[in-house]
């Protein structure tokens, strides 16, 4: 999946992109279009140029663009607004089309306790499956303890595909979704409301984010430099065909950054394999939890092998990811 052009800016056609796969355009209007019930997607008056101003052209563009399926170009649903989200999902749901994902860019409070069985509801009747994207300031999934379960029962009930995500993406394909999108930068992992800032970066460290494969999370180069750089025999080290079993201690410059994201495609698409050849949904429910509970105790056997007195602290999706039951239980 790639990410969009900039409103007003010709689409990219497949017959440019060296790719032999499927490839799925992500309009991006969530950046820069606030839904309202009235307009809930951004259509080519302010979209693509040279395409008529409906939604069915702007699917049928991306069609004819050489994509597999075609995505709605849906503004940024707000706190609450499930007016906007209904009138999005029965829009497309009116077209009747088998070649679309209904991109749902979902402000997290609609996926909590207050809005989940409305949202649920109506991600279900939209006739279509649903390309989720959540959406906040900071992580959305440490809104609360309930946004875990309440999205694992969203993948188990709609078919689901979450983009611009994280491993979120790997635990909901643990929990009944079809397809994920991982972001290959920090930027596209979740979105916010729109208008998107452009993101700074006037600090010194150029560094990557870099994935620790026995962590399930990203640091940046010059903190794992930092960290194991006086050790590196005890640094830790990848044997995908980026690394070949070298050091993670190596990506300390801008220019890394093209391996940094290698390498992260890498990992998660090794462990997306071993989910993906689990017998049953159940299974791979089980062994997602494995893994995060894998990681969970690597937070702790890197510090002793880095002799520091602390336990490195994991990230709360992590702890739930690895401490919540691996199935819902009746």
């Amino acid at each position: 999946m790639i990410v969009g052009p900039r409103p007003g800016s010709p689409m990219p056609s497949v017959a440019d992109l060296a790719h032999d796969g499927p490839v799925v355009l992500d309009p991006d209007a969530y950046g820069y279009h606030m839904a309202t019930s009235d307009k809930p997607f951004l259509l080519p008056d302010d979209g693509f140029a040279g395409t008529n101003p409906s939604l069915e052209a702007v699917l049928d563009a991306q069609i004819k663009a050489g994509f597999t399926v075609a995505c709605t170009p849906t503004g940024y649903i707000g706190a609450g607004d499930t007016a906007s989200l209904h009138a999005a999902a029965q829009q497309v749901k009116a077209l009747g089309r088998t070649d679309t994902l209904f991109v749902a860019p979902l402000d997290i409070s609609l996926l909590d306790r207050a809005f989940f069985t409305q949202t649920q509801a109506i991600l279900h009747d939209a006739g279509c499956p649903v390309a989720l994207v959540l959406g906040g300031q900071g992580d959305p999934l440490k809104q609360s303890a309930r946004i875990i379960p309440n999205l694992r029962t969203l993948a188990a009930t709609v078919p689901l595909m979450p983009i611009c995500t994280d491993f979120n993406g790997l635990d909901l394909i643990a929990h009944g979704a079809f397809a994920t999108a991982i972001g290959t930068g920090g930027s596209i992992r979740h979105t916010v409301p729109p208008p998107r800032k452009p993101m700074s970066f006037t600090g010194r460290d150029k560094s990557p984010s870099v994935l620790i494969p026995e962590l399930l999370c990203w640091w940046k180069g010059s903190k794992i430099n930092l960290l194991c750089g006086a050790a590196p025999s005890r640094a830790p080290r990848c044997p995908c065909g980026t690394c070949g079993n070298q050091a993670l201690t190596r990506f300390l410059y801008k220019e890394d950054q093209p391996d940094a994201i290698a390498h992260a495609v890498a990992v998660w698409s090794s462990i997306a394999e071993g989910l993906l050849s689990q017998p049953t949904v159940r299974e791979r429910a089980e062994y997602w939890r494995n893994i995060c509970g894998g990681a969970l105790r690597e937070h702790e056997m890197l510090a002793k092998r880095l002799r520091r007195p602390d336990a490195f602290d994991a990230q709360e999706p992590l702890k739930r990811w690895a401490k919540l039951p691996a199935w819902p239980t009746s």
